[in-house]
């Protein structure tokens, strides 16, 4: 329609010369099939079979007449492939003055119900478990009503899980569905002979940068072997999460079939060998942050790889150099050795830290990552007003696992991480202690939203927990901790002291003592919060947090509640969070995070 406001309409009136005719803009008319009786899906695939469908409003009646009988067929075996063959229908073509009308009764009957069902599966396809799954939950049972369309996605689901499996010469020497209309009563019949199920013949691995013993560490097939496509997808994975590649791929040669045997051809396009990166990030706990990186994917054909990161930001600085070497099973077996650089300046605390270490990983095949590791650190720190010095040998091991959608936004997931770590004087460390540190996460979709359960627990076994350097020490508060509250603002309080004088600092207008955070030797946190999708990249959220940390576990809980706004980035969500802190008389705090929910 045309719209126009008085004024503009006066306007045009007003002006010498012009006449204006408003002349309204109707929509073409169309024609219209109008289906009634049946359930929706029958409606759907009847007007789906219609050719008549497609005609306009300028064909004529006698074509239309002509679609209408041939319609009377396509009805019926739109019907029966639902299983309806007691089908019965009334149609009603009409003219009106615009365009025809098509009108249809429906009175479709009982379905055709299966009475009999014949599953064989002959050749070497009858032993093993290969299609025992069919055996087990078959798409059609006796006492289903038929349905042709998941008749034929039976039939596609044996050929295909034959195909992947090897069964190249794989045929139906029977697939048929007898339907007895008087009875109503259909028997369906499915015989698969397999023939001979092929092995793995020779594996071609088309390559530029790396070594071919180097690149057949990936392999997790071998020739001689049956063939399995699912193998073959993990196996392209492998090649493709190494970081050396920019495509894999790894298929069969279905066209020079042998001997019962099929070759596999591997393509690997790499990489840049470089990689430079500049960023830069924002946090509430730690501020706007600049980060730099540099890495070499390869340094020789071993595919050895060196990586450089680092980040600046006015309250935590870190900086990593890290050579990793690959081992036997490169996919997820590897060492790394590595140097790095940490300091963190908060409010109560001081930590300059310099770290050498060495790890072993290992993802093992029951999808737990498992790394072992040793580190030495020597740290500066000051806490309640003194300065110290240490030096640690840690040797630690972590178990950790993700399971996820893998989406920017996961509805359905799970993490779950444990450190066990500790250091010993006397392997020359300057305190002694044992600790252990689980985290836990979960995603689950509700309402439209999904609930964000978050939590973790620490504990540490220490005779002079004074000793403790502040990087080894639990803190809680923030905005990936308790809400509401300053980042590490939660732990054990102490006086804080005057350096120059000795004597307990005061604040200026109250007079009070004022108290500094040390942390504690065991920390609880636990967080629950639910969030709904109002725009394909914006969330809003709830959320409620408590914890803290303590000496013992006896903890003072706090608790923080407050809502966010979610913003689903290509590289994960960005959280800005406004939470209260409940137990102290405080304003509201602002908490801006990023990184992935799990």
């Amino acid at each position: 329609m045309i719209r126009l406001f008085p004024q503009l309409l006066l306007r045009f009136f007003l002006a010498p010369g012009f006449v204006i005719f408003c002349l309204p803009v109707l929509a073409a008319p169309s024609p219209q099939i109008h289906i009634d009786g049946g359930s929706g899906e029958l409606r759907d695939n009847i007007r789906q079979y219609l050719t008549i469908a497609e005609e306009s409003c300028a064909a004529p009646d006698w074509r239309l007449k002509s679609l209408l009988l041939e319609g009377e067929d396509e009805i019926k075996k739109a019907a029966q492939a639902l299983g309806y063959y007691q089908l019965t229908f009334s149609t009603d073509l009409k003219q009106t003055n615009d365009c025809w009308q098509l009108d249809i009764q429906l009175t479709p009957g009982e379905q055709v119900k299966i009475t009999e069902f014949t599953l064989n599966i002959r050749d070497d396809g009858a032993q093993g478990d290969v299609f025992k799954e069919l055996y087990d939950k078959p798409d059609m049972r006796i006492g289903d009503s038929l349905h042709h369309g998941r008749y034929e996605n039976f039939k596609n689901r044996i050929t295909t899980l034959a195909t992947s499996h090897g069964y190249f010469d794989g045929h139906f020497d029977v697939a048929r569905v007898t339907v007895n209309a008087a009875e109503n009563t259909a028997y369906v019949e499915l015989i698969y002979s397999t023939g001979t199920r092929y092995r793995i013949g020779e594996i071609h691995i088309t390559h530029n940068i790396l070594s071919k013993d180097f690149l057949e560490g990936f392999l997790n097939v071998h020739e001689g072997e049956y063939y399995d496509t699912d193998k073959l997808l993990e196996l392209k994975s492998y090649y493709n999460s190494s970081n050396y590649f920019s495509v894999a791929t790894a298929s069969p040669d279905l066209q020079n079939l042998h001997d019962h045997k099929v070759d596999i051809n591997i393509q690997l396009e790499e990489r840049k060998r470089f990689a430079y990166s500049i960023g830069a990030g924002l946090s509430t706990d730690t501020g706007p942050r600049v980060l730099l990186g540099f890495e070499n994917r390869y340094v020789n054909k071993a595919g050895h790889s060196l990586k450089a990161d680092l980040s600046a930001s006015n309250i935590k600085n870190t900086a990593q150099v890290a050579y990793t070497i690959p081992l036997a099973n490169p996919s997820y077996e590897f060492l790394k050795v590595y140097a790095g650089y940490d300091k963190e300046v908060t409010d109560d605390t001081y930590s300059n830290k310099n770290t050498y270490g060495v790890s072993y990983t290992n993802y093992e095949r029951n999808k737990w990552l498992h790394t072992y590791a040793v580190n030495v650190e020597n740290e500066d720190f000051v806490l309640a007003g003194k300065e110290k010095y240490t030096h640690l040998l840690i040797p630690s091991v972590t178990f950790s696992r993700t399971q996820t959608d893998a989406t920017p936004y996961p509805l359905q997931g799970w993490s779950l991480l444990a450190r066990l770590s500790g250091s010993p004087k006397s392997f020359g460390s300057y305190v002694s202690y044992e600790q252990l540190y689980l985290r836990g996460k979960y995603i689950h979709e509700f309402g439209g939203g999904r609930f964000l359960l978050r939590s973790e627990i620490g504990a540490t076994k220490v005779n002079d927990f004074d000793e403790l350097p502040t990087s080894v020490r639990f803190f809680a508060g923030g905005g990936t901790s308790v809400r509401g509250y300053d980042y590490k603002s939660l732990g054990r309080k102490v006086d804080a002291i005057d350096n120059k004088t000795g004597l307990e600092k005061r604040d200026e207008k109250t007079g009070e003592i004022i108290q500094e955070v040390i942390g504690g030797k065991n920390v609880l946190v636990t967080s629950v919060e639910y969030d709904y999708r109002v725009r394909p990249n914006w969330a809003v959220a709830a959320f409620y947090d408590v914890g803290n940390a303590s000496d013992d576990f006896n903890f003072d809980l706090k608790h923080g509640a407050g809502l966010g706004l979610r913003w689903i980035s290509p590289i994960g969500p960005v959280r800005i969070d406004v939470a209260r802190a409940l137990d102290d008389n405080k304003a509201w705090n602002l908490h801006i995070s990023m990184g992935p929910d799990l």
